[in-house]
This record gives C-alpha cells, sequence and structure tokens, in this order.
C-alpha cells in the first residue's frame, strides 16, 4: 500500500523531560488542515486515526515511526474517502482496528477495511424517511453493529466477517428523540443508548427484547449530548462490579454512571456514579474514556477541552477557550499519551500528555489517577503532568497547511506560504489561496527575514523545556 508522507508531526516527552513546573499545563504540539468544513468525529485505535467531516469526507492516517518522543503521520492513497452523501457524523474502529464504521446524514452504515479502504459492506437504516444517522458503534467481539440518529430507533446487525454481509438483527423503540449517542458493554451483550430527550436506556443484544432492561429518564435536564464507556469496570463491593459510563448534556454537564449487568440474583441497573462533573460554561459536544488510564477528556461549545479523573470526579487540567475554532469531537490515542480533537473550520489538533512517578504529595493538590497500562491490579498510582501551551504567532503559521512553516516563501499577493504547499498550489491555481484573486504572475521568493524569526523563536521554546519544533 502507498502512503503520501503528512507533515504533522506531535512531540511527545518521555518521564525525565517533563518539569514540575509545567504539571498543570498541556502542550498543542500540532494543528493540521484535514476538511474543508467541521470536524465531528475523530477516532484514534492502535496506529489508525480517522475522521469524519460536515465535507462528507472520511480521511485516514497511520501514526508511524513513534519513538518515544515524535509520531508521524502518514495518510494512505486511499484517503480522503467520499461515498457519504451528506455530513459525516460518526467515525469508529472496531476493537483492533481492522475495520473501520462509519455513519452519517445519508441515513447510511458504511464498513470500511481500515487497511485498504475497501468498502466491506453497506447498510441503509430502516426508516421510512432515511433519517440522519448520528451515532455507530462496533461491538468488542465485532460481530454487532449498532448505529441511531433522528428515527428515535436503534437499528442492529450482525456482521458476518467472513462473508463481509449485514444482516438486521433489531430495531429497538422506546425513546421519543432524536438519539445522540450508543455504546456496547465489554461483553457485547448490552447496549446503552441517550437522546435529546434525557433519557439513558439499556437493551439486551442476546435475547433481543423489545422493551428496554432499565432506563434513567431524567439524565439531563436539556438533553444528552454525548455518552461513553470505560474500558475498565469498578468494584463497588464484594460481590458487584459495575461499568462505569459518562454522559454528556446539553445543560453544560457531565455525569458518570454505574452499570450494573445481570447476575443470577440480580437485574440490569444504572445508578448514578458520583459527583458531577462541572467546568464547561455550555452543551457538551463530545466525551471519550482512555484506552488504559482512568482518564476522561470532553470538549464543549464554549470552545474548552478538559481532561477528568472520572473515578474522583476531579478536573486535572482545562484547556481554553481556544481562539477561532469550535472544539467538536476528542478522543485519546491508544497509548493515552496524546488527545486528538477535531475543530469547526476543518482543523484535527493533537496535545501532548506526559506521565510522571511524582506523587500527589509532592505536587500539592492534583489528583493522581490510576493508571492500568498492564492491566495489572498492582500498577502504582501515577500523576499525570501535562506539557506548556504554545502561544504560535499567527504570521508563523501557513495559511494553506495550518503548520508552523519551515520554508517559507512569498507569493505576488505578498502573503508567506509553505514552499511545498505554496508550490502545489500554482500547479493547478493561478489565483491566490488567500484572496481567491488572479495573480499576475506564479513566482515565489524565499522570505528569508520570517524563517529567521520562526527559528529564533523555535529554539527559544526549545531553551524553555520543549524538543526541538523545527
Amino acid at each position: 500500500m502507498e502512503f503520501h508522507s503528512y507533515s504533522a508531526r506531535m512531540n511527545g516527552h518521555t518521564n525525565g523531560n517533563v518539569p514540575k513546573k509545567t504539571s498543570s499545563t498541556m502542550k498543542i504540539v500540532s494543528t493540521v488542515k484535514a476538511h474543508t468544513n467541521d470536524v465531528l468525529s475523530v477516532q484514534w485505535s492502535g496506529s489508525s486515526l480517522a475522521s469524519g467531516s460536515a465535507d462528507k469526507s472520511i480521511r485516514l492516517w497511520k501514526a508511524a515511526g513513534s519513538n518515544g518522543h515524535q509520531v508521524e503521520l502518514k495518510e494512505p492513497n486511499f484517503s480522503p474517502i467520499k461515498e457519504h452523501l451528506g455530513h459525516v457524523h460518526c467515525v469508529t474502529f472496531s476493537s483492533f482496528g481492522t475495520l473501520l464504521v462509519t455513519c452519517g446524514s445519508d441515513g447510511r452504515v458504511i464498513i470500511w477495511d481500515a487497511n485498504t479502504g475497501d468498502q466491506i459492506a453497506v447498510a441503509v437504516f430502516p426508516s421510512s424517511n432515511r433519517s440522519a444517522l448520528r451515532c455507530c458503534r462496533v461491538s468488542h467481539d465485532s460481530k454487532l453493529i449498532a448505529a441511531a440518529g433522528d428515527g428515535d430507533v436503534i437499528a442492529l446487525w450482525t456482521f458476518d466477517k467472513t462473508s463481509g454481509n449485514l444482516t438486521l438483527q433489531k430495531v429497538f423503540s422506546g425513546h421519543d428523540a432524536t438519539i445522540t449517542s450508543i455504546c456496547f458493554t465489554h461483553n457485547s451483550t448490552l447496549l446503552l443508548s441517550a437522546s435529546i430527550g434525557n433519557d439513558i436506556r439499556v437493551w439486551d443484544c442476546v435475547n433481543l427484547s423489545d422493551q428496554s432492561l432499565c432506563v434513567w429518564r431524567d439524565a439531563h435536564d436539556l438533553g444528552c449530548s454525548c455518552m461513553d464507556l470505560a474500558p475498565y469496570k469498578l468494584q463497588l463491593s464484594n460481590d458487584v462490579s459495575a461499568y462505569h459510563v459518562a454522559t454528556g448534556g446539553y445543560d453544560n454537564i457531565i455525569r458518570v454512571w454505574h452499570l450494573v449487568d445481570r447476575t443470577q440474583k440480580t437485574a440490569v441497573k444504572l445508578l448514578p456514579g458520583g459527583s458531577q462533573l462541572l467546568g464547561h460554561s455550555s452543551d457538551i459536544c463530545s466525551l471519550r474514556f482512555a484506552h488504559h488510564a482512568k482518564l476522561l477528556v470532553s470538549c464543549s461549545s464554549d470552545r474548552t477541552l478538559i481532561v477528568w479523573d472520572p473515578v474522583r470526579s476531579s478536573m486535572l487540567h482545562r484547556v481554553g477557550p481556544v481562539s477561532k475554532y469550535y472544539i467538536r469531537s476528542v478522543c485519546f490515542s491508544s497509548e493515552d499519551r496524546f488527545v486528538m480533537a477535531g475543530f469547526s473550520g476543518g482543523m484535527i489538533g493533537f496535545w501532548a500528555l506526559a506521565v510522571t512517578e511524582d506523587s500527589a504529595e509532592q505536587n500539592g493538590d492534583l489528583p493522581s489517577p490510576t493508571l492500568t497500562i498492564n492491566r495489572s491490579l498492582e500498577d502504582p498510582a501515577l500523576q499525570l503532568q501535562f506539557l506548556e501551551d504554545l502561544k504560535i504567532p499567527d504570521e508563523f503559521v501557513c495559511p494553506i497547511t495550518q503548520e508552523i512553516m519551515r520554508d517559507p516563501h512569498v507569493a505576488f499577493d505578498g502573503v508567506s506560504y509553505e514552499k511545498e504547499a505554496i508550490q502545489a498550489w500554482l500547479k493547478t491555481h493561478d489565483t491566490s489561496p488567500q484572496t481567491n484573486l488572479v495573480l499576475p504572475a506564479t513566482t515565489i521568493i524565499s522570505n528569508q527575514n520570517l524563517k529567521c524569526l520562526i527559528n529564533r523563536w523555535a529554539e527559544s521554546k526549545g531553551k524553555n523545556g520543549s524538543k526541538k519544533l523545527l
């Protein structure tokens, strides 16, 4: 398979390189202009990354060359994929990252081979008016696919990986408003759904009962906007464990829940699981649990991003408000070293996270979430530290790539661009990327003064504890 080199690089840090003074900050390490419209969904599984956008396209990348300090993104030649006829509202990988499932406002669910870009199966949502789909998920064993949206019902399909066939198994009905989010439990026996009608419901994927197993009717005052289920279970007592669930609402609040699975003695129960997570001042757009650590990341229409300790119901760090763009979707990298975010305007951003072995007592009042990288109960309590957020001058950023320029060149419109980016533009355009006016000539000139300023700025950031940026 051919890959296109991608210029985004994310600089991470090892434990020894993180100064204690920056323990309460995060560092945005890269931004990429990925789409021409809002990025509505992002997902990261293994070395595979995906994004879905209101521009009707899907983009995929491979994270390659990770050495503890850098991750380089490379885009395969089949990306971007333009198959959906409307907004792509959700992209999600199977557990091992081999399948990508997408859904959108065209009412279709499409399964892709994440390694080749080949379309494996397509299903049209079972609704007379072909309602827009807002969410889709793959069960952990990859045998079930679920999707829901404006039709107020949830469709459940069985998926045969050998034949690639999707077979409609059940349509769950019970919500009376748009369903914004769904998720499977680890054993693939239960499906949770949340709607803007304020309710959360739990469905039986084994017996396929018509009625939901349990329902919480007033989860959020103004409706649920997003939901996720953690990769771990919590031990509530000696003989009772529970899935950890988080929901975000249009009431600006994140709530955590305990989902107790059925046993021979008890029925399925959904119970409040702790204090509300307060920190956003507008509706919650997206939230995701980390893959290994007991962490939760959320974003809001208030242009902020927050990392939480969901077990202790405490805020670890808040980013923003960011300027220019709204954060529409978030997720953790597969090793929980980065946070990936999709923005309005087509941008994708990455923040670096680092873990140190400092105790909570050494650094004051920051909580110390337990990380379970090796799924070991003996993992020590570790403390997250975040790297300092960079304030990148606007004039250092290429208008085309939206990244710091390494070799700025001036075009006849008087604007500086990254050399390779403006050369590629001028091969197919005779207009300015900024003004859209016709250029009198396509000659470009190296901007050495700007290059020197960028290099000095990058060196100064390196002396302050950051890795070399250019």
